[in-house]
């Protein structure tokens, strides 16, 4: 017998196939009751309505990020905080390039916050509120196993570094599959967080 919460992963399931496949404006509940072979009610018991659920399935998405991210004691005492957190971004990465889904709702994301619109304006506050609250949890974990760069880097605060890790792993995953396959991307994502972290020559005479 199923319970309250196995429907909702169903529907969760369902709804993240079919915002990936058609993204957030060609997604409909119509399709969704029907994918999940719920009844209407059903779906509304759980979800307000589309946005509620496209909030949902963007929420477990970044529950799952966070999850594998944030490391306990006995990750970072091996090969320390710098090979975790590169090892990490190495296993997103490989999971983008294995899960179809994943990567068409994340493309699917920016993709609408740029549309406008009264719905595009909302759809994007949203986005933001959600990638605003990841940043929030990430800050002080990298703050914590990387205490070098704790302040910044000279005239660069440890929020603008974290931005630039994060608007270059999303350039990674937006080109992945297109201009660059999942071993290159790796390399450039080690690159990236090793000069980021510990500096180096500067490559602009």
């Amino acid at each position: 017998m199923s319970t309250a919460s196995d429907t909702r992963d169903c529907i969760l399931t369902v709804a993240r196939k079919i915002f990936a496949l058609n993204g957030y404006s060609g997604a409909s509940m119509e399709s969704i009751v029907k994918g999940t072979g719920l009844s209407k009610g059903a779906i509304y018991w759980h979800f307000k309505g589309k946005r509620d659920l496209f909030r949902a399935v963007l929420e477990k998405e970044t529950e799952a990020i966070l999850g594998n991210l944030i490391p306990d004691t006995s990750d970072l005492k091996g090969s320390g905080a710098m090979e975790y957190f590169i090892h990490w971004g190495e296993q997103y990465l490989e999971m983008v390039a294995a899960d179809r889904e994943l990567k068409l709702i994340w493309l699917s994301l920016f993709l609408e916050s740029q549309r406008g619109g009264d719905e595009g304006r909302e759809l994007s506050v949203m986005v933001r509120e959600i990638l605003e609250n990841v940043h929030s949890s990430i800050h002080p974990m990298l703050a914590e196993i990387f205490p070098q760069i704790r302040d910044g880097m000279g005239d660069m605060p440890l929020d603008h570094l974290i931005n630039i890790a994060d608007f270059f792993f999303d350039a990674l995953i937006m080109n992945l599959g297109v201009r660059v396959d999942l071993e290159d991307a790796k390399k450039y994502w080690r690159f990236t967080i090793t000069r980021l972290v510990e500096g180096g020559k500067n490559y602009v005479s």
